[in-house]
């Protein structure tokens, strides 16, 4: 005898629900969210759909690292200051010489007052330099600096008082020593403007230097 179709399907189990025949479910996979991809482990969701940078453990920010103070090292406005008043002192130092061997010869004051300045403003400008690369002090550098400007622009004065006869010959050497007396304060200049910058400041108050 033939069975009844319905009724096979009822004793086999064809028509009946899986859950009910014993068969394992299938496995329950998350469920996508809005943004289009399950979110990593550890990260926090923002609005646009993009993990949060910068937050800690429970979606609290990250507390900012601190910064450890200390010494700043020695900026390139410093050393290139206390360089340019070193070779400024060497080349003072020649000049010098000859200025107060002329003195010593004429006996003129105003050769003595001028060579007595121009030793004063040596020494300033090589114990200031010395001063400043250490992280000391800015202090002799810039008054070395300062009197070495005074003293070139006075040579430019004195030398453009000079009488020459209106000598062509002796009017181009007074042009000449005039330039020549405005370059040497061309090196105090620039170490002066460079002694008082930010990071030459910075640089010294990171060691108490004033």
């Amino acid at each position: 005898m033939t069975q009844d179709w319905g009724q096979g399907q009822g004793q086999g189990g064809y028509g009946q629900d899986p859950q009910q025949q014993g068969f394992p479910q299938a496995p329950q996979y998350p469920q996508t969210p809005p943004g289009g991809y399950p979110q990593a482990p550890g990260y926090q969701q923002q609005p646009g759909g993009y993990p949060q940078q910068g937050y800690g453990p429970g979606g609290l920010p990250m507390a900012p690292q601190e910064y450890g103070g200390g010494p700043v090292t020695r900026p390139g406005s410093a050393t290139s200051a206390a360089v340019l008043a070193f070779v400024q002192g060497g080349i003072t130092t020649i000049t010098t010489i000859l200025v107060l061997a002329g003195a010593a010869n004429s006996g003129d004051a105003l050769s003595w007052i001028l060579g007595l300045a121009q030793t004063a403003g040596v020494v300033l400008l090589i114990l200031g330099g010395v001063q400043l690369m250490q992280g000391k002090n800015r202090t002799l550098l810039v008054v070395g600096c300062a009197l070495e400007i005074v003293i070139s622009l006075a040579w430019a004065v004195m030398t453009g008082m000079a009488e020459t006869g209106n000598i062509e010959i002796l009017e181009g050497a007074k042009a000449t020593m005039i330039v020549i007396a405005l370059l040497f304060a061309v090196m105090p200049v620039i170490s002066l403007i460079q002694a008082q910058g930010s990071a030459t400041t910075q640089f010294l108050q990171s060691r108490r230097g004033r």
